[in-house]
Parts: C-alpha cells; structure tokens; sequence
C-alpha cells in the first residue's frame, strides 16, 4: 500500500471479533472520496482476502464493496464509474465461483454507483455466453436505466433489453431469462414494446414467470401495478443489506470447525425420524404430516449449512433466513407444501422444547405463525427464486414431471437444441448430442460432475441433481 494511506486504520478491516467496525467503514468512505489511492489500496485487500479464502474467517470482500457504497453519494460520475467498472467485474467473478452471498453484496455496491455503470454492465452482459454466472444481478442493474439522463445510455439499454426479449419471442432463450429485461423497459415507458410484451404474456401462459410479463406490461401502460415491488438492494441503507449477509458468513465460520467433524445432513435426518416417531407428530392431521418430515429435516439442514446454527440454537435470525429465505429460494414445491411449512415448523419447535433441545419456544412459535402467509407468498413469487428452482418450474410448467429422469433428461436436450436453432427427434440418442451445457458423462444419467443444464453454472450434483424437488447447492 502506498506511503499515504498507510495512516488509515487497515488492521481494523482485518479483524474478525465482534461486530461490524462501522465506524472504520465510514472513515474509509470518507478517505475513498478525497484520496484516489485508497480505491487501489482497497482493491488489493479484497483481492488478497479471496485469495485466502479457505484458509482463515475474513470478512474484507464484504466491507470494500460497502465501503465504496458508502462514498458513493459524494463521488463524480467519473469517480463512481472507474469504482462501477471493478466491482462489475468482481461481481461477473463471483457468479463463476458461484458465490451467491458475495455477489448479492457486490450487486448492491455495483448499483449504489447509479446510471453511470450502464455502459459497463451492457458490455458485461455481453460477453456472458447464456445465464450462467451472474447473469441474472447483471441484468436487474440494468433497473438504473430509468434515472439516466444519458439518452445515449437509455437507447444502448432499450436496443439490449430488445434484443433479448426478441430471442424469447423467436423461442431461442426461454422466458425466464429475459424478465429483468420485461420489467427494465416497462419501467422507462418504451411504448413500441407494448406488441412484443403481449405476445410473450401469451408464450409465457404456461410458465412459472407469465406474471412477470403480464405485470411488466401493466406497468408500461398504465404506469402502476396494484402491489408495490420489492426494493432494490442498492435503494437500501448500506445496513441493511451488508449486516444480514455479513451475518451469514460470521455463522458460517463459526461452524466450520465443527463441520469438519459432524455430518449435518445425518444429524437432520436422524432428529427428524426421532420427531416423526413421536407423540406430537402423530397428532398432525395426515396431510401436515405427509410432508412433515421433509420439511423438518430441511429446516435442520440449511439452519445449519446457510446460517450455522445447530438445533440448539434455531432462533428468530435462523427461522426468518430459513423459511423466508432460503426455502423460497430453494424449494421447487407448490403453493400447498408450503402452506405446510409454518404449522409444521411451530409443532417442531414445541417438540423440540420438550426434548430439552431448545428452550422456550412460545414466541419463536408464535413468530413462525405469523409468518405463515409471507412464507407462501415468497415461495410463489419468482422474484425469489434460485437460477435451479427456475428452471425446474418451468420444466413444471411445460408439462414435465421433474421426477421422471428419462423425461428431464429429454426436456434438458430439447432446451439445449432449442438454445442451438435445432429440433429434437423422434426418438434422439441423447449421448450424441453436444448441447453448449453437457447433458451426460458416459452414461444415460446426467454427469454429476457435469455443469447442471439448467445454465446455473454449478456441478449438477450440488444444483438440479441434488435432490428430488430440491436445488440443495450450498
């Protein structure tokens, strides 16, 4: 680091113990808007932490992207699009490591940067081969389109979302991948649009996002929608979006020696057969208790592999990253499964006090149940949905049961040659096909090391292949 910023407090980024140093996060912002230096300095510090990153807990790739959120609001145009061109980029880098709590920081500090980085983000965009990586954070940045006065800009970001959204219309691309671009050029008011949006409302009748086009096109012609969409991270105080992934990954570590030792998917599946066995779920009525035991040992696995926490110590944080989260993320179900999700969770805490597991569950019980109606409707709003539950809802969607291997391993060939301008035959030998995601290994079966085909660009076994219903990646 250069001799001039040597001053600044860099030890402190460093340290691990306790909360977010928020005040060095805010001393840094203010060195980053007067000194240039500091940028490159920061640069190299996140670079250095991903290098280590298996090799001690560190949290400096979250602070430098909130650092330079946090001075965005005092940088030139020019300032915020050098800082806007880096972090693109390291968020492009972080879809191909799949880092979905990283890139989710990243996209928040890209977006703090304002229109300016349009330019940047189109030519990214650009040079992704389909939606693997970041494609789908690349894309929803290009929300900033609306507050750019570049006319230039704007055009660039029309002619894109276009472009994109007449692959859908030649049914080169499927629907899911151009609903960014549906709502983008709703929002800035592109008229001539309006044709190509009805006609992908009518293509996207069958699948999981036609409400994405059908609202993109209410929005374009009468400037509202009867609900009010979610914000964007980057609309967010940097707080709010930093803490609650920060936290994610101070649990993370905190289990990791631990993890090194004990089998959390063993763990879940053994409490699990212990609760199903018992009095309390034996009173639920048939159908709660059909899928209560999914449903258990799914909370218990991904409390303990997204937030760290043990059955001993689920608490509100754990219980609302789970269910509100994570389940509508991951879980490729229907609306009545998670119907199921509230009162199953509430008669499992209580059994697990019970147990002498947990300790006084009346009001993380009474939480949970309040929560019963946003987890349903998180878990049918595509807005949450992972890049594999996407995908396999619209594979529902199509008429496909995910459950049949032979028909998923057909559908998955017939989205590659659609992606490639060909038709599947008859009767096609799948092992001859060279689709631009491989299908199989040597095998009929799908590679497990393979990419997954639903274009997340994770091994098949830790996305589409993991379980049945269930994108389990990690």
């Amino acid at each position: 680091m250069e001799d001039k910023t040597a001053q600044l407090p860099w030890e402190a980024l460093k340290h691990t113990e306790g909360d977010i140093p928020w005040s060095t996060l805010y001393k840094f912002a203010a060195e980053v808007v007067v000194d240039p230096s500091v940028v490159d300095a920061l640069i190299e510090l996140y670079e250095q932490a991903l290098e280590s990153e298996y090799e001690h807990e560190h949290y400096e790739e979250f602070y430098v992207p909130a650092i330079f959120a946090l001075a965005a609001p005092q940088l030139s145009d020019e300032r915020r699009s050098e800082i806007g061109e880096v972090l693109v980029e390291k968020l492009a880098d972080a879809g191909y490591e799949d880092a979905d709590v990283l890139m989710e920081v990243l996209a928040a500090a890209c977006g703090s940067m304002g229109p300016v980085i349009l330019p940047v983000i189109l030519d990214t965009i650009a040079k992704e081969p389909d939606h693997r990586g970041a494609w789908f954070h690349l894309w929803g940045l290009t929300e900033l389109a609306p507050k750019s006065d570049d006319t230039e800009v704007r055009n660039r970001v029309i002619q894109a979302c276009m472009d994109l959204l007449t692959q859908v219309d030649r049914g080169k691309i499927e629907p899911m991948e151009a609903i960014n671009a549906a709502w983008t050029i709703a929002a800035m008011k592109y008229d001539e649009c309006g044709k190509l949006l009805r006609r992908l409302k009518k293509k996207a009748a069958r699948s999981f996002c036609s409400g994405d086009y059908a609202d993109a096109l209410k929005l374009l012609k009468k400037g509202r929608l009867d609900y009010t969409l979610p914000a964007n991270l980057w609309e967010k105080p940097v707080k709010e979006w930093l803490e609650p992934r920060w936290q994610i990954a101070k649990n993370w570590y905190a289990g990791e020696d631990s993890r090194e030792y004990e089998d959390p998917e063993r763990q879940s599946e053994e409490l699990t057969v212990r609760f199903m066995e018992s009095e309390e779920a034996g009173k639920l009525n048939p159908e709660l208790f059909e899928d209560a035991g999914f449903i258990v040992n799914y909370v218990l696995e991904y409390a303990w592999v997204y937030v760290g926490s043990s059955p001993e110590k689920l608490d509100e944080y754990t219980l609302e990253e789970v269910l509100l989260e994570v389940f509508p993320r991951k879980l490729t179900a229907e609306r009545d499964l998670f119907e199921k999700v509230a009162p199953v969770t509430e008669v499992f805490l209580r059994w697990l006090e019970s147990e002498g597991i947990l300790a006084n569950t009346f009001s993380l019980v009474e939480t949970v149940r309040g929560w019963a109606d946003t987890i349903v409707a998180n878990g049918m709003n595509p807005q949450y949905w992972g890049m594999a539950k996407s995908f396999m809802m619209q594979a529902r969607a199509d008429g496909v049961d995910t459950q049949d291997e032979q028909a998923m391993q057909r559908y998955i060939a017939e989205c590659n040659l659609r992606r490639m301008g060909r038709k599947l035959s008859a009767q096609p030998d799948i092992r001859d096909l060279s689709p631009p995601m491989p299908i199989v290994e040597h095998s009929p079966k799908i590679g497990r090391n393979a990419p997954c085909p639903c274009g997340s660009g994770r091994k098949y076994k830790k996305c589409c292949g993991g379980i049945k219903n269930v994108d389990i990646d990690r």
